[in-house]
């Protein structure tokens, strides 16, 4: 049984360490994407990104991963037709804090309400 992406996944009781965890994972595969794309990891890295279904994330993760995106690869909004959608995203309505011992964070996560 496959086990679901935790993009995917419920994040219904979720605390700023679930979360971070989850940025750390998406970063990660952002901040990798392109690095030796002939490689095997390159291309899992990548071909997972193209088969995202932004769609069936919630708002939280819609959110992350578009800062994760535009933080450190913006070109990939235009090169995957997947993520084009994310222009689209709102800022978050509350504060989401992914690291309580800090009061601000990037300008690109303060300015979708995210403490990081």
């Amino acid at each position: 049984m496959q086990e679901t992406r935790i993009y995917y996944q419920s994040q219904k009781d979720w605390d700023y360490a679930d979360y971070n965890a989850l940025h750390r994972y998406l970063s990660k595969m952002i901040e990798h994407a392109h690095d030796n794309i002939g490689s095997h990891d390159g291309r899992i890295r990548l071909y997972e990104i193209k088969e995202m279904d932004i769609s069936a994330m919630s708002d939280e993760t819609r959110v992350l991963l578009y800062c994760s995106i535009l933080s450190q690869n913006p070109a990939l909004i235009d090169e995957c037709s997947n993520l084009k959608e994310l222009k689209n995203v709102l800022p978050l309505a509350y504060r989401l804090i992914l690291n309580p011992f800090k009061k601000s964070g990037a300008s690109i996560y303060r300015r979708f309400n995210v403490v990081y």
